[in-house]
């Protein structure tokens, strides 16, 4: 427990420092600061008081296993989300409970807002906003591990060694199955420098394409993170725009595992992806399929895109397009991209396990009693204790959109308008059917739980919840 209050201690000062981007921009476009300035100060004076507290705790130090690395992942989205609300409070009237909902929109990538207009905003804001979303694409939990793994430690081999531990448990809380480097330090070393590049990648192509460089930064931020934010309230991209748009949601949406070969030079490698591979066939069925009942190419491609790596941009009223393209922004949002990516959903893998196991369940059945069916899939053979957790996953995943809309539709809303804006904020998409601004503060924070979940997918906030139910 002390590495854990530790661990949160020095990622609340290290997010103190991504409120330099909102200041600097204050100050170019000479807007107050003081706002930023207050979150960054409340953030590093928490930060400072968590180690200070975890120095006076009495015990071995033991190191930190999976199940408090995942606590630490939902602390620490829950704490930045509230400290980072605090620059929103002036443009929704001190509701604190409005700031804190397009906080938790931010940090989880999700872009569901509750802004009706961007018109009148700061531009520091809107930047701050759209870098929210960037921070919690690549996972605040890893810049820590960037940095943690930078610095050189000299408490003793048992020290190090759970410094390794807790490192790794880290690393796994994000989503990560595997390490893309034999080491972790190269694993994160090559992680942020993916990241990083294609942000950098996108703001070129983008101010290539015509877009003015602000809104090529901030575009570039949420379309890499697939969180969906905007800056404008007419999003008049140019078709070249919406192409490089496109090309940041889909590289946000395959697992960095993929990208790491490309930074390796092993193209073969990452052609011969499996997931990503899966993931562009569902893509592309979603697309034949909506092209046979609407035949706008721009509309039909841009946000079945958009759905499917769970990002969230539009450019169509949702509810106005025919129920088939609405059925098929609903299953992208709940397929999601891949396991290590930025995108949320139920991630291709686990879904194209369900569905290869329906085969096998049935020749299981068939098959005598103690006869041994190993499962494989794409030539390697599947645990059914894992086999068990994806399935566990896909219950829960669907038991909460139940729960969410069935809390909608006592709230009044429709059918469609309930579904919709749940699965939209459990996958972490941000698309909307409707102004969430006059939503009862009910609906509003089940959709922020909602997103949470989704984020972080459900695990974590289990424990935590389970965790403080049992203290």
């Amino acid at each position: 427990m002390r590495l854990l209050i530790r661990y949160l201690g020095y990622i609340l000062l290290i997010s103190a420092l991504f409120r330099i981007i909102p200041i600097a921009a204050g100050f170019i476009y000479k807007e107050p600061t003081h706002l930023f300035f207050t979150s960054a100060a409340i953030s590093i004076a928490l930060g400072l008081l968590l180690l200070w507290y975890e120095k006076k705790l009495d015990g071995k130090e033991t190191p930190l296993s999976l199940s408090q690395a995942l606590m630490l992942a939902a602390l620490a989205f829950i704490v930045l989300s509230a400290i980072g609300s605090i620059s929103f409070l002036p443009s929704f009237g001190y509701n604190f409970l409005d700031a804190c909902f397009e906080s938790v929109s931010g940090f989880t990538t999700t872009g569901l807002t509750l802004y009706s207009s961007l018109g009148g905003l700061p531009k520091s804001l809107l930047l701050w906003r759209a870098e929210t979303q960037w921070i919690g694409g690549i996972g605040i939990i890893m810049v820590f591990l960037f940095i943690i793994s930078r610095l050189r430690f000299h408490s003793g081999e048992s020290a190090a060694e759970a410094q390794a531990e807790a490192t790794a448990a880290l690393y796994q809380s994000q989503g990560f199955p595997q390490k893309l480097e034999p080491s972790l330090k190269n694993t994160t070393k090559n992680v942020t420098l993916i990241y990083g590049g294609y942000t950098l990648l996108g703001i070129i192509l983008l101010s290539v394409a015509g877009m003015p460089l602000f809104e090529s930064i901030a575009m570039s931020f949420t379309s890499i993170s697939t969180g969906g934010f905007v800056v404008s309230d007419s999003f008049g991209a140019s078709n070249v725009q919406l192409a490089v748009l496109c090309l940041m949601m889909l590289l946000g949406s395959i697992s960095f595992i993929a990208h790491n070969s490309l930074l390796k030079k092993k193209f073969r490698e990452f052609l011969n992806a499996f997931e990503k591979n899966v993931f562009l066939v569902f893509l592309l069925v979603a697309i034949i399929l909506a092209l046979a009942s609407y035949r706008n190419i721009r509309v039909v491609l841009f946000e079945l895109v958009s759905a499917f790596t769970t990002t969230g941009y539009s450019i169509a009223e949702i509810s106005l397009l025919p129920h088939i393209m609405i059925m098929l922004v609903m299953i992208g949002m709940v397929v999601g991209g891949g396991i290590a990516s930025t995108s949320g959903g139920m991630k291709v893998s686990r879904v194209y396990s369900i569905i290869r196991s329906i085969p096998w369940l049935l020749k299981k059945l068939c098959s005598p009693p103690h006869a041994v069916v190993p499962f494989q899939m794409h030539g390697k053979s599947i645990e059914e204790s894992d086999l068990v957790m994806v399935y566990a996953f896909g219950f829960c995943f669907v038991a909460l959109i139940a729960i969410g809309t069935a809390i909608f539709l006592l709230l009044g809303h429709s059918f469609l308008d309930s579904s919709f804006q749940v699965t939209s904020a459990l996958g972490t998409v941000g698309m909307q059917t409707m102004e969430l601004a006059g939503v009862h503060w009910l609906g509003k924070a089940v959709l922020m739980i909602a997103m949470l979940f989704g984020r972080l997918e459900i695990f974590p906030f289990l424990i935590l919840i389970r965790m403080i139910f049992r203290r």
